[in-house]
C-alpha cells in the first residue's frame, strides 16, 4: 500500500468503524426511549413490548463470541461487511413491521449484524495502528459510542412525536451503505483460511452469556430475584464447562494462554468492575432527570447534552495524559476521580438548579470519556497479532456483560432503599445508588495498579 492509500486508511478507518459504533448505540437507546409509544401503536402490554429489547440483546450476546474466530478466518473486511449488511437489512425489516412479531423477527435479525459490527470494527484498528498511534485511533472510535446513548433519547423521542417510529430504523440505512462501501477499500484483509472452530465451545459459551445476559435485565424488571438468579447460577455453569473445555481443546474459542498476558488479564477485571458503575449512568441519568425533576424523555435527552460535549472535548487529552503519567497511575487516579463524580451526584435533588445538575454531567462525560478509552486500550496494548482476534473479541463480551450487570446492580439498589426506606424523599434513594455505584468504581482502581506502567 502507497503512502496515500496508507494516510487515507488511517484517516478513514477508525472514522468507519467509529460510524458503525454510534449508528448501533444511537439506535438501541432510540428504540429503549420509544417502548412505551411502541406498546400502544401494536396494542401489546409493555411487559411484551419490552422483547424488542431482550431479543436484540440475546441476539448480540450470542454472536458477539463468534466475532474473533470469524475474522481470523474470513478476514476483518469480510465480516464487517457483512455484519453492516445484516444490521442494514435487519433495521429495513423493523421499519416495515406490521407487527410486533414481525418486529420481534427483525430485532434478532438486527441483533446479529450488531454483534458482529462493533468488535470487529475496534479489531480492525488494533490490527492496522501500531501502538503508539493505538490509544488516539480507540479514542476516536469510542467517543461516538458514549454519544450515541446520550442523544438516543432526543431521536426516539423526538421521531416518535414528530415523524412516525420506522424512521428510527430507516435512519440507519444511509450509514449502512456508506460503512460499507468505505470498509471494501480500507478495511485489513489478513486471514487464516486453515483455522478450525470449536463449534461446541462457542456453543457452550454463548449459551452462558445469554443466559446471564438475559438474567441480568431481570432484575431491572423484577423486585422478585429468585428466577433470575437460578438462571445466572445456570448461565455460570455452562462457562465454567466452556473454561474446562478450552483446558483441553487444541482449538479453543479464546485460549488460557491469554490470560498469562498481565495487561490484557487485569484490563480485562478492571474493565467488568469499573463497568459495574460506568455501564449504570445511561440509565441512572436519565431516570433520575424524569423521575426527580418531571422532565419528558425529550427534555431529559436535551439536559444530557453536557455528558455527550464534554465526551468529544476529552479526545485530545487521553493521549497526553497516559504519555505524562502511564497507564497504571493514570487509569489509578482518573477512575478514582470518576468514581467521586458518581458519589457527587448525591448534592442534587428535586430543587436543585441546571448549574449544579450540568456542570456534574459535564465533568462525569469528559472522565468517563477517558476511562473507557484507557481501559479499552490498555487491555489489548500488548497481544500479539495471533492473540488480537480473541482477545479483542472476549473484551467485547465482557463490556457487554458487565455493561447489563451495571444497569441491574443500579435496578437493584434502587429497589432496596425503596423498600427500606418506605418515605424517603425520592433523592434519597438516588443518593444511596448513586454512593455504592461510586464504591464499585472505586474498587477498580485498586485493579488497575497492578498493570505495568507503561506510556505511548
Amino acid at each position: 500500500m502507497n503512502a496515500i492509500n496508507q494516510n487515507k486508511q488511517n484517516t478513514l478507518l477508525p472514522i468507519v468503524a467509529a460510524i458503525a459504533f454510534f449508528m448501533a448505540s444511537l439506535d438501541t437507546t432510540a428504540v429503549n426511549t420509544i417502548i412505551p409509544y411502541l406498546a400502544t401503536v401494536f396494542h401489546s402490554p409493555l411487559a411484551t413490548t419490552k422483547n424488542i429489547i431482550i431479543f436484540y440483546m440475546i441476539a448480540n450476546s450470542l454472536f458477539i463470541p463468534l466475532t474473533g474466530v470469524l475474522c481470523q478466518k474470513y478476514g476483518c473486511r469480510i465480516i464487517f461487511c457483512a455484519a453492516l449488511c445484516i444490521f442494514s437489512v435487519g433495521s429495513l425489516l423493523c421499519g416495515i413491521s406490521g407487527t410486533l412479531n414481525e418486529l420481534l423477527i427483525a430485532r434478532v435479525i438486527q441483533g446479529i449484524g450488531g454483534a458482529l459490527m462493533l468488535p470487529v470494527g475496534r479489531l480492525a484498528v488494533i490490527q492496522t495502528f501500531p501502538k503508539d498511534q493505538l490509544i488516539k485511533a480507540l479514542s476516536l472510535v469510542t467517543i461516538p459510542g458514549l454519544t450515541g446513548p446520550l442523544i438516543g433519547p432526543i431521536v426516539g423521542g423526538g421521531i416518535a412525536s414528530y415523524l412516525d417510529w420506522p424512521v428510527i430504523f430507516f435512519i440507519n440505512l444511509p450509514f449502512g451503505i456508506a460503512g460499507i462501501y468505505f470498509a471494501l477499500k480500507y478495511f485489513p484483509t489478513q486471514k487464516d483460511e486453515n483455522l478450525r472452530i470449536d463449534t461446541w465451545g462457542y456453543i457452550i459459551f454463548a449459551a452462558s452469556i445469554a443466559l446471564i445476559t438475559y438474567a441480568l435485565s431481570l432484575y431491572s424488571e423484577t423486585k422478585y430475584y429468585m428466577t433470575p438468579t437460578i438462571i445466572i447460577c445456570v448461565g455460570t455453569v455452562f462457562l465454567a464447562a466452556y473454561w474446562i473445555r478450552s483446558l483441553y481443546h487444541d482449538y479453543p474459542l479464546f485460549a488460557p494462554k491469554l490470560f498469562k498476558i498481565r495487561s490484557f488479564s487485569v484490563g480485562l477485571l478492571g474493565n467488568l468492575v469499573a463497568r459495574l458503575g460506568c455501564g449504570a449512568v445511561p440509565f441512572m441519568i436519565p431516570l433520575m432527570l424524569q423521575r426527580l425533576l418531571g422532565l419528558s424523555p425529550v427534555a431529559c435527552g436535551m439536559a444530557m447534552l453536557p455528558l455527550a460535549i464534554s465526551a468529544m472535548m476529552a479526545k485530545p487529552f487521553v493521549s497526553k495524559a497516559i504519555h505524562i503519567a502511564g497507564y497504571r497511575n493514570f487509569l489509578f487516579i482518573n477512575t478514582l476521580i470518576l468514581s467521586a463524580s458518581y458519589m457527587s451526584y448525591c448534592l442534587v435533588n428535586e430543587h436543585s438548579g441546571w448549574v449544579l445538575i450540568s456542570t456534574l454531567m459535564f465533568i462525569t462525560g469528559f472522565i468517563n470519556s477517558m476511562q473507557f478509552t484507557a481501559m479499552n486500550t490498555v487491555t489489548v496494548l500488548d497481544l500479539s497479532a495471533k492473540r488480537q482476534a480473541s482477545g479483542s473479541c472476549l473484551l467485547s463480551t465482557v463490556m457487554q456483560v458487565s455493561m447489563a450487570s451495571g444497569v441491574a446492580v443500579s435496578a437493584i439498589l434502587l429497589t432496596l432503599d425503596e423498600t427500606i426506606h418506605l418515605h424517603a424523599l425520592p433523592a434519597t434513594h438516588f443518593h444511596f445508588t448513586w454512593l455504592y455505584l461510586g464504591l464499585i468504581t472505586a474498587v477498580s482502581a485498586f485493579i488497575f495498579v497492578l498493570l505495568p506502567n507503561k506510556r505511548i
